[in-house]
């Protein structure tokens, strides 16, 4: 009987380029461990997962302003489109 090849999973985990850094590289399997740490230590303080999930988002943004800006831009238009939509400012 022939059994399909499954994905080696002993390969290297693939890296993620840092953005705006051409050079440095990290994988993704460190970032795991940074991840599980800090959930770690989030839940042995008692920090609810939506605070943390809250609070991992928060630093996302911080550290890639243009996707907060990008995204901030985003919520202005379908806040104006809401308004235009809704009849309380007019359609240019």
């Amino acid at each position: 009987m022939n059994v399909p090849h499954t994905k080696d999973t002993t390969a290297p985990a693939p890296s993620v380029k840092e953005p705006g850094d051409a050079v440095d590289f990290v994988s993704l399997t460190k970032m795991h461990q940074l991840l599980a740490q800090a959930a770690q230590v989030a839940a042995l303080a008692g920090l609810p997962p939506e605070a943390f999930a809250s609070l991992a988002w928060q630093a996302y943004l911080r550290a890639s302003p243009e996707l907060a800006e990008r995204l901030a831009e985003a919520q202005f238009d379908a806040a104006v489109e809401e308004l235009r939509n809704s009849g309380r400012l007019a359609k240019a």
